[in-house]
């Protein structure tokens, strides 16, 4: 690296060193966009989830938030052991780096999809005028916040493997912002299957938001009379713009490796989950405690919220008129 920006040469082995061009600017930001989510972003909305009475949410939301730390505190591990710049890492530190953050990919598109998976879930049990309690899919429940870390520990021990096989093509230098291994069979075989998962849950969203469509202006006696809360669909479509811009990023990422975009815009994932999932009127209302709840509505409510609760249709209440008095 010259002057805060890297050039590709090569090395005594023959193989390519800063194939990714940074500068140190966006060495930082890098740093800036894992570390203050995992550090304190995220860990705050956990604690508003778990500790808060008014904010309920269900479990796969809190998946996807601890997926994000893992990556977080994973991208951070140079930090901790001051080898961001400078002479290379460890073998040891940079392979488990390495295996750790190839993870990354397989961990956090599955605890998003299992999200989307829930919420149509959701969503589709209640266009049928059904209840989606997680009691009566006890099993289904513990496979979407299994599934994660089982992609993500597959993802390690594979990287670990094919590291520990070469260790002259696990360096920092290749990758710029992180420890990376030199194989193009293991990259683009987790890189298609993240990009796989994702496409899912594209395909989830679509369909819910298909369903939600048909609810809000389909025909019929059963939508009649309700005003549906478009806080959470129109949060899962960003949700679902963000999805898009991952999967091709992620492809970007094999087909011109030399640019540092695909890893900044994946790098800000934590914080596009904060924005999308952190300001719902429940959690802001726990965040300004000191001001005072906006009156409640008189109306009928399907409340779609995130943590996908069980939708209860309750008769629309018939505002009461004040007539006038008759004196005699």
């Amino acid at each position: 690296m010259i002057n805060g920006t890297s050039i590709t040469n090569s090395n005594t082995n023959g193989l390519p060193v800063n194939i990714v061009r940074g500068t140190h600017s966006q060495l930082v930001l890098f740093l800036v966009l894992n570390m203050w989510p995992s550090h304190f972003g995220l860990l705050v909305l956990i604690g508003i989830v778990v500790f808060s009475k008014k904010v309920k949410r269900h479990p796969t939301f809190v998946n996807l938030c601890v997926a994000f730390i893992i990556a977080g505190l994973s991208s951070s591990l140079l930090v901790y052991a001051g080898r961001t710049t400078g002479p290379e890492p460890s073998r040891m530190l940079c392979l488990f780096q390495a295996s750790l953050l190839y993870g990354m990919p397989g961990l956090t598109s599955t605890a998003a999809f299992m999200l989307v998976l829930q919420m149509f879930f959701t969503v589709r049990a209640s266009s049928r005028g059904l209840s989606n309690n997680d009691e009566d899919h006890f099993f289904r429940l513990w496979g979407m916040l299994a599934a994660p870390y089982l992609a993500w520990l597959i993802s390690i021990i594979a990287t670990a493997a094919v590291g520990a096989a070469n260790p002259q093509h696990v360096s920092r230098n290749r990758r710029f912002f992180y420890c990376s291994v030199e194989s193009l069979p293991l990259t683009n075989t987790l890189t298609v299957a993240a990009a796989i998962i994702l496409f899912g849950s594209l395909v989830a969203v679509v369909w819910t938001m298909t369903i939600l469509y048909k609810r809000m202006y389909g025909s019929g006696r059963e939508n009649s009379g309700f005003t549906l809360d478009l806080n959470l669909p129109i949060r899962v479509m960003c949700f679902a713009v963000y999805i898009i811009v991952a999967m091709s990023l992620s492809l970007l990422s094999v087909t011109s490796p030399s640019s540092p975009a695909p890893d900044l815009v994946i790098a800000s994932a934590a914080t596009v989950v904060i924005l999308i999932f952190g300001t719902q009127k429940d959690i802001l209302g726990v965040i300004v405690f000191w001001r005072r709840p906006a009156p409640l509505e008189n109306q009928i409510r399907v409340d779609l919220k995130v943590e996908f609760e069980r939708e209860a249709d309750i008769p629309p209440k018939v505002p009461e008129k004040d007539y006038p008095t008759t004196h005699v």
